[in-house]
């Protein structure tokens, strides 16, 4: 074991004021102006929501305007589409490897109500339709 050193003038740590959030980007960030009717769409297993918008939000692992990106292999690139008619929210299935499920039905489409599981790839989302 070698001996202790004798204490050496060590550099004070500069610290630097770094935003945790680039602003540019916060102001592009998901946010749907108040008159645009969206949904939300709950991960069970990680309590993480995500928002969907009207008229048409893309759901998948590839990165859309105004899409929802999904974090999950099974996933494909453009899964499923959430569509909102102006009295129903509807989602289909845009031809994705694995399905889309919808309270454990395979759905090609189908309208959404408050309260349905939709599952994409092994990712479970609780449907919640919001309200003005």
């Amino acid at each position: 074991m070698a001996p202790a050193s004798p204490a050496m003038d060590i550099p004070p740590t500069v610290r630097r004021s770094v935003p945790l959030v680039n602003p540019q980007r916060a102001q592009t960030s998901r946010e749907l102006p108040k008159e645009v009717p969206s949904c939300l769409l709950i991960d069970h297993q990680s309590g993480r929501t995500y928002t969907g918008g009207a008229p048409v939000t893309i759901i998948g692992r590839e990165r859309t305007q105004g899409g929802i990106v999904l974090r999950d292999p099974n996933v494909s690139r453009r899964h499923a589409e959430l569509s909102y008619d102006g009295r129903d929210w509807r989602i289909a299935d845009l031809g994705s490897t694995n399905g889309t499920r919808v309270n454990d039905i395979d759905v090609d489409s189908c309208i959404l109500r408050d309260g349905d599981l939709i599952t994409l790839g092994l990712m479970n989302l609780e449907f919640r339709e919001s309200r003005a």
